[in-house]
């Protein structure tokens, strides 16, 4: 039976390919337009910390497991309310409290 890679059609679709597909660079992305995509999404504080950094000596084969072309950290950052905080439950201690009357 013939391989795949044989076929006059897949033949013909690689070498268009391979001769049209010229790897692009992958852009930078901005720091001030994604800390601004990640505040206008909800977040109160967005920081970023570089894959090298000494302070993240211990996470850093964790990190590179999941994420090895990775070489900045997003750090984002939302505000929990204190009040239900008590909770086990988070989906209670992350809501708002309202106080009912005074």
């Amino acid at each position: 039976m013939p391989k795949l890679e044989e076929h006059p059609t897949v033949k013909r679709y690689n070498e268009r390919h391979r001769i049209s597909a010229k790897p692009s660079p992958i852009p930078k992305l901005d720091v001030e337009w994604l800390r601004t995509v990640c505040l206008e999404a909800g977040a109160d504080d967005v920081g970023f910390v570089e894959i090298d950094r000494p302070e993240i000596d211990k996470d850093r084969e964790d990190i590179k497991n999941v994420f090895p072309h990775g070489k900045t950290l997003v750090s984002i950052v939302c505000h929990m309310n204190r009040e239900p905080i008590r909770s086990p439950a988070r989906s209670i201690a992350n809501t708002e409290f309202h106080q009912v009357g005074d």
